[in-house]
């Protein structure tokens, strides 16, 4: 590859991410819908390859079944995700509720951890009360408040891209040019 090519990528790697963090900010329901279906397509790609590789393994042993169960597993959800698209992208405070409790349960588990680690007098163990709090805080907030969530992590993310499509063109220039 020329350092033609080298550079191209990189620009379009760097304008991808700046235009995908505007995007985000923007538009973030059409955002998140194209988004969804080019994760389907990706999914139905890989289940597509890992079916040909399972397939073309003579014996019934476990990496036979496993690469034929993921294949199936991969091709099914990139059909959902490319045909209901809307439908997934919908789900999204659903998925934050179940993160939101799931949070809540590291949580419970941190504080746990906590007085075990209190009950040893290992120094900084009060870092697992602060870790602990935090976790459950965060879990019950997101339950409570799913669609601000899905909105407030559509935001972080566009900015995030923003910031490392800039960085990275920062990066690019001070690499190649000075």
């Amino acid at each position: 590859m020329s350092k033609f090519q080298r550079c191209l990528a990189i620009i379009v790697f760097i304008f991808f991410e700046v235009y995908a963090g505007v995007r985000l900010l923007t538009a973030p329901a059409e955002f998140s819908n194209s988004a969804v279906i080019i994760f389907g397509v990706m999914l139905l790609v890989i289940g597509v390859i890992s079916l040909y590789w399972a397939l073309n393994l003579k014996s019934m042993q476990f990496p036979y079944r496993l690469g034929l169960v993921c294949a199936i597993i991969d091709l099914i959800l990139g059909i959902v995700f490319v045909v209901f698209s809307q439908n997934v992208v919908n789900a999204f405070p659903t998925f934050a509720k179940i993160y939101g409790v799931i949070m809540v349960i590291l949580g419970i588990n941190k504080l746990s951890d906590y007085f075990i680690l209190k009950s040893h007098s290992l120094p900084r163990h009060w870092l697992w009360l602060v870790a602990a709090i935090l976790t459950i805080a965060l879990g019950v907030v997101i339950f409570l408040n799913p669609f601000t969530a899905v909105e407030t992590a559509w935001t972080v993310t566009g900015y995030m891209l923003i910031g490392t499509g800039v960085f990275d063109l920062f990066v690019f220039i001070f690499s190649f040019f000075f």
